[in-house]
């Protein structure tokens, strides 16, 4: 009788996972795990013979009820792409207008509206237009910060003033 070899001894104490197991056995994504119970396990069994390899048992397919189909007709609630729903011309255009070429939405096309749309939403929250040392406009948003239990209003490199003035405190 031959001692057990040491490397084929931890062999055991590995989890046992789907790639180590036999073909019937298969942990999934663990979707099916119900809280408070047991795995479900998979809804069928793999068999030898026949030309269907897989075979479905219908106690093991897991059903889901939905609400009437007449609910979620009138329901508010619409998913995020809803193909049902048909925008008029002037509702298509108010975001992007008419694209400038052929090729529709262009790069630069989108980043220009884009900076313009952020531009329109930041404008009604205190935000200032101020020219930069390019020339070019550069967009300054007012900041308050509460020090000392007091709310101040800082603007542009009023704010990294401050925040020397605390650092030295």
């Amino acid at each position: 009788m031959f001692p057990t070899v040491a490397r084929l001894s931890k062999a055991s104490r590995r989890p046992l996972t789907p790639k180590r197991g036999n073909k019937d056995f298969y942990k999934g994504t663990r979707q099916a795990f119900l809280p408070g119970g047991h795995r479900t396990g998979a809804p069928g069994v793999h068999v030898i013979r026949g030309s269907a390899k897989y075979r479905l048992e219908d106690e093991k397919v897991r059903v889901y009820v939905a609400p009437p189909l007449a609910d979620i007709e009138s329901s508010p609630l619409r998913p995020y792409v809803y193909v049902a729903e048909h925008l008029k011309r002037s509702e298509a255009r108010s975001i992007f207008g008419r694209f400038p070429s052929k090729r529709g939405l262009t790069p630069e096309y989108f980043l220009q509206v884009a900076r313009g749309y952020t531009f329109e939403r930041q404008s009604g929250r205190g935000m200032k237009r101020d020219k930069g040392d390019g020339g070019k406009e550069l967009i300054i948003p007012d900041v308050k910060e509460v020090i000392g239990g007091k709310e101040i209003l800082l603007e542009g490199s009023a704010k990294d003033k401050a925040e020397s003035e605390s650092l030295k405190a």
